[in-house]
């Protein structure tokens, strides 16, 4: 014989870990939030200083979600999702200015003869 509750489906996106929803809380639980560990991951490529933060967010959404904190998970999620990308923005926009500063350097180079020994006199051409 089947009890009402053999119908429902049991995973992770409707009850948190242990099986019963926390006292006070509704029956369904909100879906546990993406991790964003390949931001995190991006983080640490491009501009490492952000790594730090993004892995320790990154790494305490599950945490958060399976305390009970869905509201703290997402916002673990958000936070490790948007240092990803702030560090990989950083990183394109020192990649452009070092490419300006690379095109102004052999601007100037270029214009003024360049060479190792532009202004030098070689002992044999007096």
């Amino acid at each position: 014989m089947s009890t009402p509750n053999d119908s429902t489906p049991n995973d992770s996106t409707t009850v948190p870990p242990g099986g019963q929803p926390a006292a006070g809380q509704p029956a369904a639980y909100p879906p546990r939030p993406p991790t964003n560990i390949g931001w995190a991951v991006a983080s640490l490529l491009f501009f490492w200083p952000l790594a730090f933060a993004a892995f320790t967010h990154a790494l305490d959404v599950y945490p958060r979600w399976a305390s009970g904190d869905p509201a703290g998970a997402q916002e673990a999620s958000e936070r490790a999702r948007r240092l990803g990308q702030i560090s990989l923005w950083l990183f394109g926009g020192l990649l452009l200015l070092f490419l300006i500063v690379y095109a102004v350097v052999a601007a100037v180079v270029i214009t003024n003869g360049g060479g190792y020994d532009a202004g030098w006199h070689h002992p044999h051409m007096r």
